[in-house]
């Protein structure tokens, strides 16, 4: 007797998807918004119609009844779903059930998105609910099927998007304290998307957002920055969950770089298709943003364990061309600090090359960028180091050692210029000038140059102070090339034939 095609359908499904959505589905959470979701809907389409009278038919009351509705169904998907996919891998490292899952055939990959993948059911089982109550907005009224279609779709990839940032958080943190803090700032976060994504339908609603070619493209943009972040958080998420000796490095680094590459082909792109030049704000917004992604990303990356596990030395490619390439890519701090160093220096060509295209570029703008670019490279190469020598005293010592290290570095350099500063009544002054003692100050600095009243020689000195530390790092970063270049590959242990046919050999 041959299986039904649902049965195989079910049997080809991923097991975590099927265990998480049954027991999704009996919860009691899930339960309770499911019913409120519904009685919520059910209450707008009473009173609605009782407070709308003759307007139904003459007036246009699409506009508050989707408005309602929408309010609901975003609380469901923008906050219950994704601080539930939060809970649920969390749930599982508080319960110690996930080792039982990591003993079995499924990849960190496959449970990963088992997890997912029950968010999403749980998302659209919550658009099914509420689909019967946009059809009866659909009859009334001044019903905007564009605009409904447009902000459904926005809400449905927002809500992907923080059910994977919400998994990924719940792979950093394993000390309880840090979960109980992070929860916190989660609920803030989704409180806040949900804010924003209220504010972006009541303007679409209310005709301030129309479909003209620029609306288009700008969606368009977004829609991809939204896709690669999904697929770096996917990334993080999987590398997180992975044995010690796995390469947890690679892919999400490869993300991290075509993620830049990405936003800035973008944005050259919509210019070249609208035909007109960059704004000068926009193209001041991507560069801060693209600071902030490379600072961020390399503040973890530079201050890795410069370790390679003999699996990773063992599926080392073995053309040369191709070991070099994923040289910055493989794990170790210092090949991270080549990475961000590799990135810094394509963005500052770009800064410098697209300036044509740019309707106005402020000179400030630029210097500011230059001392920002060169703030990060002081403090990585100063990590990568503090790091090297932080994780050879003992195997106690981690990564997140040398971070809190070079955070109270920071710290100390950003406070005592104003000390000494204040020791001799600098400061007593009305309104005191930029002093050169205060270049470790990077605050300071960055609004001092920003604002034009600058000593000069804080970029040149900067710049110098920037090169030294890329020089302290070149014996290191030369030893973490030749580490992929020529491998230790470990030696594969020949396998002995049985001793049955050794004998048959002799006879």
């Amino acid at each position: 007797m041959t299986d039904s095609p649902i049965e195989r359908f079910s049997d080809w499904m991923n097991p975590i998807l099927v265990k998480e959505t049954r027991q999704a589905l009996k919860s009691r959470s899930f339960v309770a918004t499911f019913m409120l979701l519904l009685i919520a809907s059910w209450l707008i389409c009473m009173f609605g119609v009782a407070m709308a009278g003759m307007s139904l038919e003459y007036g246009t009351p699409s506009r508050e009844f989707f408005q309602a509705f929408f309010f609901v169904l975003s609380a469901a998907v923008l906050v219950i779903v994704p601080f539930g996919a939060f809970r649920s891998l969390l749930t599982e490292q508080d319960s110690q059930t996930y080792e039982l899952l990591s003993i079995t055939s499924l990849t960190p990959r496959q449970i990963v998105l088992g997890k997912l993948s029950n968010s999403v059911v749980q998302i659209l089982v919550y658009y099914s609910a509420i689909a019967p109550f946009i059809a009866f907005t659909s009859l009334l009224q001044g019903f905007d099927l564009f605009g409904t279609s447009v902000l459904l779709l926005v809400l449905l990839g927002v809500s992907i998007l923080l059910c994977t940032f919400t998994l990924m958080l719940s792979t950093v943190g394993q000390n309880r304290q840090i979960q109980t803090l992070s929860s916190l700032f989660i609920v803030g976060g989704l409180v806040m998307a949900f804010s924003s994504m209220m504010g972006f339908s009541f303007a679409m609603l209310q005709g301030e957002i129309t479909a003209e070619p620029e609306f288009f493209a700008v969606l368009i943009c977004f829609l991809l920055i939204g896709i690669s972040y999904f697929f770096l958080f996917l990334q993080i998420t999987i590398s997180q969950l992975m044995y010690e000796s796995g390469n947890k490095s690679t892919g999400v680094r490869l993300v991290a770089t075509a993620q830049m590459l990405l936003v800035w082909a973008v944005t050259v792109g919509y210019a070249w298709f609208m035909g007109t030049s960059i704004d000068d704000e926009v193209f001041a917004i991507i560069v801060i943003l693209t600071l902030i992604h490379w600072g961020i990303f390399g503040f973890f990356i530079t201050m890795e364990r410069d370790y390679l596990s003999r699996r990773i030395r063992r599926d080392l490619p073995q053309r040369g061309i191709l070991r070099l390439f994923l040289v910055p890519f493989m794990p170790g701090g210092t090949r991270g600090l080549i990475l961000v160093l590799m990135n810094l220096l394509i963005l500052m060509g770009i800064m410098l090359g697209i300036q044509p295209f740019v309707t106005r570029i402020d000179p400030e703008f630029l210097q500011v960028s230059f001392a920002i670019v060169a703030y990060m490279v002081i403090y990585m190469c100063m990590g990568s180091m503090i790091s090297r020598r932080l994780l050879k005293i003992s195997n106690e010592l981690k990564p997140m050692h040398a971070r809190t290290l070079l955070i109270i570095i920071f710290a100390i350099a950003s406070i005592m210029p104003h000390m000494i500063l204040s020791a001799m009544d600098y400061y007593d002054n009305y309104n005191p000038p930029y002093s050169l003692l205060q270049i470790t100050d990077p605050i300071s600095t960055i609004n001092a140059i920003g604002s034009g009243s600058y000593a000069g020689g804080a970029i040149g000195i900067l710049m110098v102070a920037a090169i030294v530390a890329i020089v302290l790092n070149v014996p290191a970063m030369i030893r973490s090339v030749m580490e992929i270049l020529a491998p230790d590959r470990p030696q594969k242990k020949p396998v002995e034939a049985p001793a049955s046919e050794i004998a048959t050999a002799v006879t």
